[in-house]
């Protein structure tokens, strides 16, 4: 076994799962219906909760106004290059979702038959791969000069980045090491000092996921970040113990929302949280038992 190398750039990506099945199947009724029930809403009530329920309710961000149940268009992403991904997997063309009825046609969902995101309507979704098996989707305006693939986004640029890793590798020791607590030495293996860069604001909703704010001119850990527009995002790493505290592998999500127009990035970020939160498994498998056994990439 070699010794891991020093953290790659943030362009890595990882495996996430975690569908909410109800929305699927509403998503596919609404599909079988035509598209008659895009921006159609319920307005079931739901009730608020009280007492013990109150207190154990672990929700990381609070109802917005208008929010019920819409179906929302999803549109297939591409490949880094442009390709297509073919017609296998699951390929939804439309999905419910707790979205403001404020949006309806400001924002539709993305995704490459594994993973979706939410983003303004009428953009571009590419995949984006890094080193060590990540994986990820970039969604960016039509007609952008140079498009996020392997690269990373320039300081300044629009879009919604996703990454999907695992802290069975440096880069995703690297996402999640300023944020939570992870043993000195695996923090030592990526080459992370735990500090958050200066400027970058951070809150901890849940034990589980970590609020980031990068303010215009601020070049922090977000995609995008550094230019002139504040950039929002989630990172998510499943506090599933003994994994965490061994230094096991488990998968995380970090996501990234640089838009001109702020107003939309809440319910980006509420969705994913929500959508490609990292469910880990009954059991884990040690990513690695030592330091010092992480793969080069």
């Amino acid at each position: 076994m070699t010794e891991m190398s020093a953290a790659a750039p943030r362009r890595g990506r990882m495996r996430v799962g975690g569908r909410l099945a109800g929305l699927v199947a509403a998503g596919a009724l609404a599909s079988a219906c035509g598209s008659s029930l895009i921006g159609s809403a319920s307005t079931t009530p739901v009730a608020p909760a009280s007492g013990r329920a109150a207190a154990d309710s672990t929700t990381t961000t609070a109802p917005l106004s208008g929010e019920v149940a819409v179906a929302f268009p999803v549109v297939a992403c591409t490949t880094s290059t442009g390709g297509s991904l073919g017609s296998t997997g699951w390929r939804p063309t439309v999905l419910l979702a707790p979205i403001p009825t404020a949006l309806v046609g400001k924002v539709e969902f993305y995704s490459d038959g594994v993973h979706t995101v939410l983003g303004p309507t009428g953009w571009t979704c590419s995949q984006t791969s890094g080193n060590q098996g990540a994986s990820g989707l970039s969604v960016y305006p039509p007609g952008t000069a140079n498009p996020p693939g392997a690269t990373i986004p320039p300081a300044g640029a629009e879009g919604v980045f996703a990454i999907f890793d695992t802290t069975g590798n440096a880069q995703g020791i690297s996402l999640v090491c300023p944020y939570f607590t992870i043993p000195s030495w695996q923090r030592n293996e990526a080459h992370c000092s735990g500090s958050k860069p200066v400027g970058e604001q951070t809150s901890m909703p849940t034990p589980d996921v970590v609020a980031i704010s990068d303010p215009g001119g601020v070049a922090g850990s977000l995609e995008g970040s550094g230019g002139e527009h504040a950039v929002t995002g989630t990172v998510i790493f499943p506090q599933s113990m003994p994994a965490v505290t061994d230094g096991s592998s488990v998968d995380i999500a970090v996501e990234s929302c640089s838009l001109t127009d702020a107003s939309l990035c809440p319910t980006v970020l509420s969705d994913f949280e929500v959508r490609e939160f990292p469910v880990p498994t009954s059991g884990y498998q040690y990513g690695y038992a030592y330091p010092g056994t992480y793969s080069g990439g």
